[in-house]
């Protein structure tokens, strides 16, 4: 890598996969660090909001950083990745827990209710197709129907279907990623989803 590499920060809110993500990054061979701290939020080129944890609790573990998150992404317009409850984050709020989202985006973080539970059980585990809605820099080299890893019990009820970037089926259709000028969110993990996972983060780096 040389000096004219993105520093990416993987916000560690401590309740997300924070070191499975970096993992792979290091293996596509991109640097970045995982860190709490105002100070390196404030100085990223690139942000991401690990998945994994309860919304409440995560939004509480931000702190500090959510003022410092809220000045990159909205004022400075810095790009940010969130990952399954990162993406939910960008929510307004989110029936897990009363604590209030980043409101980034026009939305709700709801539970899944699948009217054939004996098919589709929750959480939503494994392997599902996305639906590519419309063209996307994270997207570039992903084919349509393309198969992700999911592990989630929530889903976005998204206001603006402008904001839809991918949506999956699994008993209803939800929004499987999102985007929004320099925000990007995704239900999945890429981090888990091999090489076409890889591809979506190196996409978000390097776009």
């Amino acid at each position: 890598m040389t000096n004219l590499s993105p520093k990416i920060v993987i916000v560690d809110y401590r309740t997300g996969n924070t070191n499975s993500i970096k993992r792979a990054l290091d293996r596509a061979g991109y640097l970045s660090i995982i860190s709490s701290k105002v100070k390196d939020v404030a100085e990223a080129d690139k942000l991401i909001l690990p998945g994994v944890g309860h919304f409440a609790k995560a939004m509480a573990n931000l702190g500090d950083m959510r003022d410092a998150l809220n000045e990159a992404v909205l004022i400075k317009r810095k790009a940010v990745l969130g990952i399954c409850l990162g993406m939910e984050l960008m929510a307004a709020m989110s029936q897990e827990g009363n604590m209030p989202g980043l409101r980034w985006l026009e939305a709700e973080a709801i539970r899944f209710r699948v009217s054939t539970a004996t098919r589709h059980k929750v959480p939503h585990m494994g392997w599902n197709r996305v639906q590519i809605k419309k063209t996307s820099a994270l997207m570039k080299g992903v084919d349509d129907l393309s198969e992700f890893y999911f592990a989630h019990s929530y889903h976005l009820q998204i206001n603006d279907r402008s904001d839809l970037l991918t949506e999956t089926e699994y008993g209803i259709p939800f929004p499987s990623a999102v985007e929004r000028d320099n925000i990007f969110g995704v239900q999945f993990h890429p981090e888990k989803s091999h090489r076409i996972g890889v591809q979506v983060l190196k996409n978000f780096i390097e776009m």
